[in-house]
């Protein structure tokens, strides 16, 4: 009969291998999903390659324990090579992504770590089986155990450790927890097999002395790291929480914004500037004759925003942004700060869908300036049903506007909800009346914004030029892109995902 000290031990490491195992799975979701820019596909790497490590160490782990190996002081070795790998990972991870092949020596990393903690599994469940109570019970009580703490870990470093650390210094904090755990296994270890630890107790001193260089608070050293900077542009402002990984970079005229480490906007609201194509703002502007209810979807830099205050007759503006580290950034923006403090505007943060979900009134604009179509999620904001219960909550002779990222099927989408609708650049520009009869007015309309008191135009050749180029807009119909189009167009669904999915990336679009 084993001692109960070993059964209960056995419970403590088995619930700790899955709090540790499913928390650095979300932390690697995170930060592959993050090197590769949201692609749809990094959770599937991810699983696949923490899946194969588990299977890996559950036949290493049977294997040791047929052995007769399955006891307290292997399990600690375990432990000891798990945190030292979660330990050295940011610092492994930074030289990976310079790397060829840089996807695969992730993985290998990924299977490695899954693969130790797969190899601990087994082995608990040896040392938790007791002859004292049927085999069934104690198995399950390991069992119910990894469970529990499999349950705990994604709620624990999902909400509360991410949102306090960075990704690198949450990896390295596992890492520890793994070295804490292993102190209950090598000190039931002393009891039975002395001359085990001592050899144990020399390494660890090693290694710890050999860790000390690389044991570092890391910051968001890592992230910064795998962070895009086009042309080696420095990295001004870098936010990490549990909502994601958000970062601003030094441009030429205005910094260029990066949500989850893909294109997100500019700080740019000069239309003579125009690196941003904020002309397409402009020109939403000046198709509806009195907005005055206002819902933006997705904030980010806040430059579109800032722009809608200066729209004459304007008395509420509601904006549903998902990421509360954007409002931090806007504040080191003086030009968008401003924003933050004007009184018709009310912040939810929230996921626009579900925020609309509930009933909110109606809007006369409702501009929704998201990310790229193939991006995880996206189907969320392009798929019909979205677009039924956008135009549910638009007002008589209102105006939505949407950015379709040059999506042909996000365009066509948008046909088959809305009578009349038209794209100028990547935006797509829907009602229920004809929008294009409003375009001999824009110039005027345009006139008319003020911002903070001054017009939002000086009166000068350069923005003179700049707003008769915008006047002579052109819209493309549906018809045109369908007619231009190497296949048959198709309307997305919550269903059939094929923004992200079918016609995704790296796709013929």
């Amino acid at each position: 009969m084993k001692p109960k000290t070993i059964v209960h031990l056995a419970w403590f490491l088995s619930f700790w291998t899955g709090f540790i195992s499913l928390s650095e799975e979300i932390i690697w979701v995170r930060l592959i999903s993050f090197a590769y820019e949201s692609t749809p596909r990094a959770f599937a790497v991810v699983l696949t390659a923490f899946l194969a490590g588990i299977a890996l160490g559950a036949i290493v782990g049977k294997r040791l324990s047929e052995k007769q190996r399955a006891t307290p002081l292997t399990a600690a070795w375990l432990l000891l090579l798990a945190g030292t790998l979660l330990l050295l990972l940011p610092n492994l991870i930074a030289w990976a992504r310079v790397q060829p092949g840089s996807i695969f020596l992730m993985l290998v990393m990924i299977t490695a770590g899954a693969a130790l903690k797969g190899t601990l599994f087994p082995i608990v469940h040896h040392l938790g089986s007791s002859l004292s109570q049927s085999l069934g019970q104690s198995v399950s009580r390991t069992y119910f155990s990894n469970i529990l703490g499999s349950t705990l870990g994604p709620l624990v470093t999902g909400l509360i450790l991410l949102d306090a650390f960075p990704s690198g210094t949450s990896l390295q904090l596992l890492g520890l927890l793994c070295l804490a755990v292993s102190i209950p296994a090598l000190s039931v270890a002393l009891r039975s097999e002395r001359r085990g630890l001592n050899h144990a107790a020399w390494v660890y001193g090693l290694c710890a002395l050999a860790l000390l260089p690389w044991v570092h608070p890391t910051g968001d050293n890592l992230t910064r790291r795998l962070a895009m900077a086009p042309d080696g542009a420095p990295i001004r402002m870098l936010i990490e929480n549990r909502h994601g990984i958000i970062h601003s970079v030094q441009g030429p005229h205005d910094d260029i914004v990066f949500g989850g480490n893909v294109y997100d906007g500019r700080t740019n609201t000069d239309l003579a500037i125009n690196d941003n194509l904020i002309d397409r703002a402009y020109l939403l502007y000046g198709l509806h004759p009195n907005p005055r209810r206002v819902l933006v979807i997705g904030l980010s830099s806040g430059a579109w925003t800032r722009l809608i205050t200066s729209i004459p007759g304007v008395q509420s503006i509601d904006v549903v942004e998902i990421n509360p580290g954007y409002l931090q950034m806007i504040r080191s923006y003086p030009h968008l700060a401003p924003l933050l403090d004007d009184p018709r505007l009310r912040i939810h943060i929230d996921d626009g869908r579900r925020w609309l979900r509930r009933d909110h009134g109606q809007f006369d604009l409702i501009v929704m300036n998201t990310t790229f179509h193939w991006r995880a999620n996206a189907t969320n904001l392009l798929s019909r049903e979205m677009m039924q219960m956008i135009r549910q909550a638009l007002a008589p002779g209102g105006v939505f506007a949407f950015n379709a990222t040059d999506s042909r099927d996000a365009f066509y989408t948008a046909t088959q909800v809305f009578p009349f609708t038209y794209r100028f650049r990547s935006f797509v520009y829907t009602a229920d009346h004809d929008l294009a009869a409003q375009l001999p007015y824009l110039r005027d309309r345009i006139r008319q914004f003020q911002l903070d008191g001054q017009p939002l135009l000086p009166d000068t050749p350069v923005y003179e030029q700049a707003l008769a180029s915008l006047a002579g807009t052109q819209f493309t119909r549906i018809e045109q892109v369908v007619a231009e189009s190497p296949r048959p167009l198709m309307t997305v669904t919550d269903q059939n995902m094929i923004t992200e999915f079918r016609f995704g990336r790296g796709t013929e679009e």
